[in-house]
């Protein structure tokens, strides 16, 4: 009797200290260099599977990539894709391609992200230890092993870039230096030109903390910045830069996005549960907007990049700013135990996560609940992709190279895989302009062209009907993919078959989804 009570109480004490060392980690200011040093080297370890895949599953890594070894060999200077990113694209330009120093690539640009992502998670925690947060470890770590955050701190993007110089304004303002927070602010709309949409929240906290001295110097130095930074786009482009990229979201794609691509399917539901749980808390929230200055600013920077998003949702990617402040808010009205969880099954659904076989293709529809399962999360589907865009690229070129398959001369239309191609294949080919196109989004792959050096067989992206035509009346035989074909009808009202192009066999239509897969797995 008395052993096992000594066994009891043992193990209640080892439950006790176990309940303490999470009370202490849940509550851990991650600013401090003892803390932060762990993390950081955590941080770094588990985002090493991805730094030698490519530049990312989304095509403008790959397009930053073009632009980079453009750069370095003709000398001149054309951005991945309008507005432009002119920081990002020759900060970019040193580790891809090194100049004549050595040659680089994906895996030294990509590691550039991951470090600049780590100076970010740093400058989260200085925040949360400054703003006094409740749970700041737990929200700190949170911040830093995020799936959509984790999946863009891996890959050549701009979006943690911006977000890391965001944040350091955000502190800067914090520290009473509006000056300096204008430059931090205007060089992180060097990297992503919407990062600008931060002054209206930041005016919003110089106006209600008293400061608005500081307004003035904050929205001069910003915008001084950014036009500073945007002059070797201003000098090509003019007014044209401020061209984008407008097409219409189905409904369904725009939901399934901002659940399934954001926060995971369980993560998504996780998070509505502890809303609904905490509603009594969260009649509070309206008070806090009148009488807390942060909160308020927290709530402007969310509804200003959510109702950015509904006007162009094309890469769900674009919400990133929302988490860090979605983040501080949350750790004001959940309970320890809610936040905790909630946070905990974000991270986890880049693991594991209800999936749906249907073809992303078909939206959402009675297949896409009759078929839910348990899958992979965003993580680990993500590493999938990067395969299987990198194995279609390379297949696309290898069939193009058969010469009992496509006959020459040849102009082939690859669709929104033509930069990775070129990329992946920039030895063995001369890259051009098709045409100069100052409304171009990207002048380099949506109207460039990839010849090769020892064969009659070209690359594009697509072709305008009547460039098509022009091809077809020179004799070339022309090729596409059904990307290409559906892209073709979307963005230029054809179909490249009806006017005698020839569809390329290749072992799959999509992509991203691997040989032989009849469907995605996310």
């Amino acid at each position: 009797m008395e052993a096992s009570e000594a066994l009891t109480q043992a193990d209640d004490g080892a439950a006790a200290r176990g309940r303490r060392l999470l009370d202490r980690i849940i509550e851990l200011d991650f600013s401090h260099p003892f803390a932060f040093l762990p993390l950081a080297l955590a941080f770094i370890a588990v985002r090493l599977p991805w730094i030698d895949t490519g530049y990312g599953t989304d095509p403008d890594g790959w397009r930053v990539a073009l632009t980079a070894n453009f750069l370095w060999s003709e000398a001149e200077y054309f951005p991945s894709r309008l507005p432009g990113y002119p920081l990002h694209e020759l900060i970019s330009s040193l580790p891809i391609k090194g100049g004549w120093i050595f040659e680089g690539g994906w895996v030294w640009s990509n590691l550039s992200t991951v470090l600049i992502s780590l100076v970010g998670v740093y400058l989260f925690a200085a925040l949360a230890q400054k703003l006094d947060l409740p749970n700041r470890g737990a929200l700190t770590l949170a911040f830093a092993f995020t799936p959509l955050l984790w999946i863009n701190s891996v890959m050549t993007i701009d979006y943690m870039w911006a977000l890391t110089f965001m944040l350091g304004a955000y502190l800067a303002l914090l520290n009473r230096a509006p000056t300096a927070a204008g430059i931090i602010l205007g060089l992180a709309a060097g990297f992503r030109m919407t990062s600008l949409l931060m002054l209206l929240p930041f005016w919003l906290l110089l106006w209600r903390s008293n400061q608005r001295e500081g307004i003035r110097p904050l929205t001069t130095t910003s915008l001084a910045t950014t036009f500073v930074v945007y002059v070797p786009v201003l000098m090509v482009y003019g007014l044209n830069m401020l061209n984008f990229y407008d097409r219409a979201v189905p409904l369904d794609e725009f939901f399934r996005r901002l659940g399934k691509d954001g926060l995971g399917v369980i993560g998504a539901l996780a998070l509505l549960f502890a809303v609904v749980i905490s509603l009594p808390r969260l009649r509070g929230l309206l008070r806090d907007l009148w009488n807390d200055t942060h909160v308020l600013v927290w709530a402007a920077v969310i509804v200003v990049y959510f109702a950015s998003y509904t006007r162009l949702p094309h890469e769900i990617a674009y919400l990133i700013p929302l988490f860090p402040f979605g983040y501080f808010l949350l750790s004001r009205y959940l309970s320890r135990g809610l936040l905790v969880g909630v946070l905990a099954v974000v991270v986890v659904s880049g693991f594991v996560d209800v999936t749906s076989p249907g073809d992303a293709l078909s939206g959402i529809n009675a297949s896409t609940f009759t078929g839910a399962r348990i899958g992979k999360g965003m993580l680990l589907s993500d590493i999938e992709t990067l395969d299987n865009q990198r194995d279609f690229a390379r297949e696309v070129r290898a069939v193009s190279l058969m010469r009992e398959t496509v006959q020459e001369p040849a102009v082939i239309m690859v669709g929104f895989i033509y930069p990775e191609l070129v990329v992946l294949h920039k030895d063995e080919l001369d890259i051009d302009i098709l045409e100069d196109d100052l409304e171009a989004i990207s002048q380099l792959s949506d109207k460039g062209i990839a010849r090769d050096k020892t064969r009659a067989i070209e690359y594009v992206w697509l072709l305008e009907l009547d460039a098509f035509l022009e091809f077809h009346e020179r004799g070339t035989n022309i090729y596409f993919t059904a990307d290409a074909a559906r892209s073709t009808l979307s963005v230029y009202g054809y179909r490249p078959g009806l006017f005698g192009a020839t569809k390329l066999q290749l072992s799959r239509e999509d992509a991203s989804i691997g040989g032989g897969a009849a469907a995605i797995d996310r």
